[in-house]
This record gives C-alpha cells, structure tokens and sequence, in this order.
C-alpha cells in the first residue's frame, strides 16, 4: 500500500503522485482507478491524501495503474454551488492557503468575486491571498481598492504574468505551502502558473473582444508540486462562485471588520440586515465600514438565506 496526494481528476481516472514523508515525488503520476464507488467524503479532488495500491492491468479498456483504497479525512474542502444548481461541488483539499487571483483592465478587478473567496478562506480557517495580476494596466480606481484590502489585513502582490513582476514573491510565500489559484475566467492564472512552474505548460487563451469575458482554458484542477514541498492547485476559471456550506448566522463571521463592532448591534444575534440599533450599518453610514464590502455581505447573506429555504 502507497500513500498518494491526488494531482488530477479526468472523469473515472484519479492521477496520483507518490508521497515520500511529507514531500510529493516529482515523477509521472499514476493513473488510479477507485475501488466500489462510495467513499464517506465522496469522490476524490486534487488536493486529496489517498492510500492506494500500484500495479498495472486493463480495466474496461482504460489502461490503469493503481487502484485508490481510501480517502484520508480532510483538513478542509473547497467548494461552490453549482451554477444554476442547488448542489455542491468539491474543487479541492487539504489547503492551508487560499489564494486569490484577479485582474485589472481586462478583465476588470471584480471585488464582489474576491469577497467571495475570502469569505471561504475563512470559513476553513485557510491563509488567504490576494495577487492581482496584469498590473501593468492598472488604474487609480484599482490601486484604491488594493490599499483598502490591505487595510482590512488582507496581503496583497500586485504581479504581471507578462512583465515577470512579483514572480519571485509569489514563489517565497507559496513554497512549502499547500495552496491553489481560484479567480475569474482570463485573470491569468495559467500563465502566472506555466512562469512559476515551466514545465506545466497550462493552456492560456484570450479574452473575448465582444464581451471581454475570459475563456475557460482550464477545465479540470490540477496540482503542480514545488520541488523545494508543497503545491499550488490550478482550478478552472468561473463568472459567479456561490457559497456553500456556511450557515446564514455565521456568515459575519467571514468578515474580521465585522467582528468586534458586532458586538455593540442591539440585538444578539443580528443578521446586520434590517435589525435596529445595528452597529454595523451604522458603521457602513458612518465610513467607518467600507460600503462595497457591506454590499458583498447582503448578496451572498440573501443567496444563502435563499439556499437555506430549499433545505426544509
């Protein structure tokens, strides 16, 4: 029996690289197959530490290479409603930190999208980070919304795939970490990756001149091992992330700002909706709370209070 760390998952077929201690053997991943079809934590993602078993056979006319006996208990899973759909899907596990890639100019910095990840970065107690990519085209509007992020605590790296500005940081912080990249369609995530990674050789493609809209080049996750430890998980570009998993009267919680001032709203609990007295609408009034920040929590409270209708 072999302990395994998931890299990729296309269709019936898991990929899945040794581990050697703690550290990923950088060799050619094997392809697994799953013995029965139920597992208590579902199906398999990158991210995840299986047991599985080395050999090499036919099964229904696939070539496989091993067969996974067990998923290990998560740490954490990331994961987000289906477009459309009422049910989860699992993106990855076993992070430690989250990060956050988005773009200025094309397409356009997106913070309701950012707020979003963040929000997930804390519901599993994850390191979030923020790297806004194509910095070259940056404008005032963007560098604003940078310095309020880091004044809320958050680490910004302004980068650009293009230009080979903030690679070498990336790399410091990220190496030796279990991570992965989740953002907008055409924010740049494969080709930060493919200058971080040479050898990745990840598929980049263009914006629609139309629409401006990024185009979906990755269409699985894929881990990508550091040869000094740890990882970065690419994932496939999305246009919306809905939030699963966090309960309605935990959702302020996400947001540290919110936290202490909660404390002084009149009514405990308070959803920070519509209560009287509320501390922190009083504080969005007053400036003393940023109000696009406030705006992300009312959609995202009111899409999981929707969500919430359907589970009874």
């Amino acid at each position: 029996m072999e302990k395994g760390i998931v890299v990729e998952v296309l269709g019936p077929v898991v990929f899945v690289c040794r581990l050697e201690g703690e550290r990923i053997a950088i060799e050619k991943p094997y392809a697994c197959s799953l013995l029965g079809k139920k597992y208590r934590n579902g199906r398999p993602v990158p991210g995840d530490r299986v047991n599985f078993v080395i050999h090499s056979e036919t099964v229904q006319r696939r070539d496989y290479q091993g067969v996974i006996q067990s998923i290990d208990e998560r740490s954490s899973l990331v994961e987000r409603l289906e477009p459309g759909g009422r049910r989860p899907k699992p993106l990855v596990a076993n992070l430690d930190t989250l990060v956050v890639v988005a773009s200025v100019g094309a397409p356009p910095l997106k913070p309701g999208l950012i707020d979003r990840y963040l929000v997930c970065a804390h519901h599993w107690a994850l390191d979030p980070l923020i790297i806004i990519n194509k910095w070259e085209l940056a404008e005032e509007i963007d560098l604003l919304y940078v310095r309020l992020y880091e004044a809320l605590g958050y680490r910004c790296i302004l980068s650009s795939a293009y230009q080979k500005i903030g690679l070498d940081e990336i790399r410091t912080i990220l190496e030796r970490r279990h991570s992965a990249f989740l953002g907008h369609s055409g924010v740049g995530k494969s080709s930060l990756l493919n200058e971080l990674f040479p050898g990745a050789q990840l598929a980049t493609g263009e914006l629609s001149q139309q629409s401006q809209r990024g185009r979906h080049t990755t269409t699985a996750s894929r881990l990508l091992p550091f040869e000094a430890g740890g990882f970065i998980i690419d994932t496939p570009g999305v246009r919306e992330f809905g939030i699963t998993g966090i309960p309605s009267s935990e959702l302020s919680d996400c947001f540290p700002e919110f936290r202490e001032l909660s404390k002084k709203c009149r009514f405990q609990p308070c959803s920070h909706t519509h209560e009287p007295d509320c501390a922190i609408r009083q504080g969005v009034e007053n400036d003393d709370l940023a109000d696009f920040r406030y705006q992300a929590y009312l959609k995202i409270y009111a899409e999981i209070k929707e969500f919430e209708k359907t589970q009874y």
